[in-house]
């Protein structure tokens, strides 16, 4: 899968250099983050992925199992995500041949006896809604919670981008409440709030309904949907456009990778509703092609979104009004996701030299 990286329009990297290092007392969130998709690992694929200013080795056994891990060989310390393999349902270190079972342990060397403390440092990873999941926290507690069961739709495998941002994931998931914005940024006309913002553990969720331009037909149409976070980890929108024979499941997922840096992914999955009985094939290859079409036009809608996380910056106190949306709520909630005592989400500023 490609990864792109945004350049704002300001200078090369934002207002947030990528050589800056947060506040000390500012940490990643706690929760499940999105690092990919699972179509991206077929049976013994190994992907390396950024997550929370280190990397970690995904990989799939031959039976299907998904596991994750640290990504330094316990032995003598090679990067098991630069040629290491998977037999069977062990991964194989590309530097002396050591393998490691299922659980981590280290099962069989090519020489010698399998040393008793060598152990893979594994983290939780699940799959689910097609999207593949790790888990993090900041004392490296094991998940306290879990995936939620979801109303989601599709016939077909997620259609997805990804896109590298300055930012943290925590404006991305506000960005759902602040109403503001909507029409002002979006040309949401009308948009309307059906069920308000509300908070169940880790996740929460709101529904509204808003006018859009779709791409290709040049109509305004009217269409509500129903929005739920997953913790910090992103949210999914489903879409109604039965009014054109199809329902859309919609994700945006923000995956810290560094200091104020962080992956955002969207992708779509959609079913064919009503209409003409169609041959199953069909039916998944129309849903394919609405998915395929909605991406690239949803991330172009988000571009004005890029442009404001990757610039602007964190206000603890923002001077709201009474139509900004509940966002003082929001914030209120996401503070479960951090250690006790942690700083506000502030980066030093860095002078704009756009001008000289």
């Amino acid at each position: 899968m490609r990864f792109r990286t945004y350049t704002g329009p300001r200078t090369a990297d934002s207002a947030r250099s990528a050589d800056q290092a947060l506040p000390p007392a500012l940490p990643y969130p706690n929760g499940w983050f999105c690092v990919g998709f699972s179509r991206e690992w077929a049976l013994g694929r190994v992907r390396t992925r950024p997550l929370m200013d280190q990397e970690i080795v995904v990989y799939r056994t031959r039976r299907g199992t998904l596991r994750a891990t640290r990504p330094y060989c316990p032995h003598l310390g090679a990067h098991l995500g630069v040629g290491g393999t998977v037999d069977g349902e062990n991964l194989v270190c590309p530097f002396h041949g050591f393998a490691f079972g299922p659980d981590g342990t280290c099962i069989h060397t090519p020489y010698g006896t399998p040393p008793r403390t060598a152990s893979l440092a594994l983290l939780p990873v699940q799959e689910k809604y097609g999207i593949v999941w790790a888990w993090h926290h900041h004392d490296n507690a094991p998940p306290t919670w879990e995936l939620p069961q979801l109303s989601t739709v599709g016939s077909h495998p997620p259609v997805c981008w990804a896109i590298d941002l300055a930012g943290h994931p925590q404006e991305v998931t506000e960005n759902v409440i602040d109403y503001g914005h909507g029409p002002q940024l979006h040309g949401f006309t009308p948009f309307e709030v059906l069920v308000p913002f509300t908070t169940d553990g880790s996740l929460a969720s709101v529904s509204a309904r808003a006018g859009r331009k779709l791409p290709l037909l040049g109509t305004t149409v009217v269409h509500p949907f129903e929005m739920t976070h997953i913790g910090l980890g992103g949210f999914h929108a489903l879409f109604d456009l039965s009014r054109f024979g199809f329902r859309t499941t919609y994700w945006v997922l923000a995956t810290p990778t560094g200091p104020w840096r962080f992956r955002l992914w969207t992708a779509a999955t959609s079913v064919r509703c009503g209409g003409t009985r169609l041959p199953a094939a069909l039916d998944r290859r129309l849903a394919h092609g609405v998915s395929a079409l909605m991406v690239p036009w949803a991330a172009k809608d988000l571009q004005s979104d890029f442009a404001m996380w990757h610039h602007k910056q964190y206000l603890p106190h923002p001077k709201l009004n009474g139509g900004d949306g509940p966002i003082g709520e929001y914030r209120h909630w996401a503070r479960q996701f951090y250690p006790p005592g942690s700083a506000p989400l502030r980066p030093e500023p860095v002078p704009d030299t756009s001008a000289t």
